[in-house]
């Protein structure tokens, strides 16, 4: 009777150690069709599909998550709408940018060139007043405006140092 005992034990070990092999194969694929349902549960692609077959079993199925997600495909497209719209104002604020710089640009290049003229001349007053007596200048240099006047008589108005563009 001993010997049968002995051998009821290891048999006893080896169906236990079966069926644990076995409830722990089941387990496994368990957790492993949990964790694929998860990752298909959260992807987008799988709710924005557009096979007939499965976008049917999604809406027969579950038409809560279904209509969530359709919803937030509504709400991408009309952000991308948005986003069109706000890249385009940016880009027009960015034209207007670049035309008001050009702009700028150019006055100031305007301004640069007048004021070589206005040092030419000063320099060429300057020499004349240097040639000809204070009489002899004022009736060969006719002025008809104030700005002439303070030019031909160096008053500081006139100096460029003294003007701030703004």
């Amino acid at each position: 009777m001993a010997e049968e005992t002995t051998e009821t034990a290891p048999q006893k070990q080896k169906s236990k150690s079966r069926a644990f092999y076995y409830i722990d194969g089941i387990l496994i694929r368990l957790l492993l069709l949990v964790v694929v349902v998860a990752l298909l549960w959260n992807w987008d692609g799988f709710w924005k599909t557009d096979i007939k077959v499965l976008k049917q079993a999604q809406e027969t199925y579950f038409p809560i998550k279904y209509k969530a997600e359709r919803m937030k495909v509504s709400v991408m497209n009309e952000n991308k709408e948005i986003m069109k719209q706000m890249k385009n104002k940016i880009s027009e604020y960015q034209q207007d940018t670049d035309n008001a710089l050009k702009a700028v640009e150019t006055a100031k290049e305007k301004a640069k060139t007048l004021l070589r003229y206005y040092d030419t001349s000063r320099r060429i007053i300057d020499k004349l007043k240097r040639k000809f007596s204070p009489d002899d200048l004022e009736a060969a240099l006719i002025c008809n405006s104030v700005e002439c006047e303070n030019i031909v008589n160096s008053s500081p108005e006139a100096d460029p140092k003294n003007y701030v563009f703004q």
